[in-house]
């Protein structure tokens, strides 16, 4: 069965609209889903983090309670951080700090130049 055309990774001009489950947010730093894969995706993480963390603390005891507090950070961490790579490579539009969509870069650029005058 062939691939449907922009389904592919790769640069974002080769991917079609499908490809993207998030959206930049309006406030804030960060992207919220805007299909149903995004929230499923945000779910499933959800999800999986206490999943994780069940072994890690149940398994604490005054012997080893250095070693599983430091894997339990470490998984965390971790799935954290794969899932905003994930959610960046899957975000319609640049992560960026934004006041009312406009990115606060441009908000103090303007600024500037109205100082200016």
């Amino acid at each position: 069965m062939p691939k449907k055309a922009g389904a592919e990774a790769g640069p974002p001009g080769n991917r079609d609209a499908t490809y993207y489950w998030f959206k930049p947010k309006h406030h804030g730093y960060g992207a919220v889903p805007k299909t149903w894969q995004g929230w499923l995706a945000m779910g499933v993480f959800a999800i999986a983090v206490p999943l994780v963390s069940v072994p890690f603390l149940a398994s604490l005891s005054d012997d080893n309670k250095m070693v599983g507090v430091v894997g339990w950070a470490g998984a965390v961490l971790f799935m954290v951080w794969r899932f905003l790579e994930f959610a960046k490579a899957r975000t319609d539009g640049d992560w960026l700090w934004r006041h009312k969509g406009a990115p606060y870069r441009s908000l103090l650029l303007d600024q500037d130049n109205h100082d200016k005058e």
